[in-house]
């Protein structure tokens, strides 16, 4: 599947568009601190092959970190269910597709009514992997930003345009939502994609290990080994083009059994 990485003129602008008669749709979800930039060359990819693709721009993120400051994960998990829900309403079958932050997402939209037909996450998070994560409900209050955690890729070439900087209130909410997500992994009723680098500096392995264990249905797990955290941008670009696209095209989801077993 050819992939364009060319950056548009405005990258982190929210990008929607629509085949003519698709009735499967997918819905990419960036991670924290980043924007639409680090789906838009695979949806575009997606686009091409006949499917409708949304990649929104989620609440305080694509212009400046005091503006995702003000904000935290009920404003993107709000924004990432209503389109979510326009999706829906307009086709038979919609796929959700997160990155890091956005696997979280993808994930707790699983665990929610109305969930989509199946969920793609690529490095999601579980955890925030630091030391301090405990210390941040206290940290908020004392401490504004902290260092990027962005750009982590494997290619030369290749940038997600995330914040210089981290605001620490934003990151306390998504560490307190991560607890939660963990207890309602159980209500995840769709088929999940795991796709995990060999290499990544920003999501540890314990979320993998919970995903397998918390999950009701064992998620088919793929191995991206050439690519860092932003794998969506990396050397394994190519196979989350093909693994989405393929989602996409599923004619329905495989039944989930009853508690019966009917």
């Amino acid at each position: 599947m050819e992939i364009d990485f060319t950056l548009r003129a405005d990258p982190t602008a929210a990008y929607r568009r629509r085949a003519a008669g698709s009735s499967a749709a997918v819905l990419f979800l960036h991670g924290l601190t980043g924007s639409p930039v680090s789906w838009v060359p695979i949806a575009r990819a997606v686009e091409g092959r006949g499917i409708d693709v949304s990649v929104p721009l989620l609440p305080g993120h694509g212009t400046s970190w005091r503006d995702m400051d003000a904000t935290g994960w009920s404003d993107w998990f709000g924004a990432a269910r209503t389109e979510l829900g326009r999706l829906q309403a307009d086709h038979d079958r919609v796929i959700v597709a997160g990155l890091s932050m956005g696997g979280s997402l993808a994930l707790a939209l699983g665990a929610a009514e109305g969930a989509a037909d199946e969920i793609i996450v690529v490095n999601p998070a579980l955890f925030v992997d630091s030391p301090f994560a405990p210390l941040l409900p206290v940290l908020r209050h004392v401490v504004r930003t902290i260092p990027s955690i962005g750009g982590d890729i494997a290619h030369p070439d290749r940038d997600e345009c995330a914040y210089e900087r981290t605001p620490v209130a934003p990151l306390a909410t998504f560490h307190r939502a991560l607890k939660t997500l963990r207890e309602d992994l159980w209500k995840v009723d769709r088929p999940v994609t795991a796709m995990i680098s060999g290499e990544d500096n920003i999501v540890g392995p314990r979320t993998l290990r919970v995903l397998r264990s918390d999950l009701p249905r064992p998620p088919s797990i793929i191995a991206l080994r050439h690519s860092r955290h932003v794998a969506t941008l990396d050397f394994d670009a190519h196979t989350i083009a093909e693994v989405v696209l393929e989602a996409a095209r599923t004619e329905a989801a495989v039944p989930f059994p009853s508690e019966t077993g009917e």
